[in-house]
């Protein structure tokens, strides 16, 4: 199991996204319904730390509005 967490894990940093979180403040946002864009989801997630927008723990926050 902890292999598999591993590799996924490894995989999600290979298919890493890159966007431009210039000029974006972390807010009062928690969920999923709040974003905007995917792009915003993302910058909730890795700046802010808003880890329950990726409830399956596989680096993608919000699967819908992320596709």
């Amino acid at each position: 199991m902890r292999l598999l967490f591993t590799l996924l894990s490894l995989f999600s940093l290979l298919t890493a996204h890159t966007y431009n979180y210039t000029g974006m403040t972390c807010g009062n946002k928690h969920k999923c319904s709040e974003m905007k864009s995917c792009e915003e989801a993302y910058f909730y997630l890795e700046v802010c730390g808003v880890k329950r927008l990726d409830r399956d723990k596989d680096g993608i926050p919000c699967e819908k509005l992320c596709k």
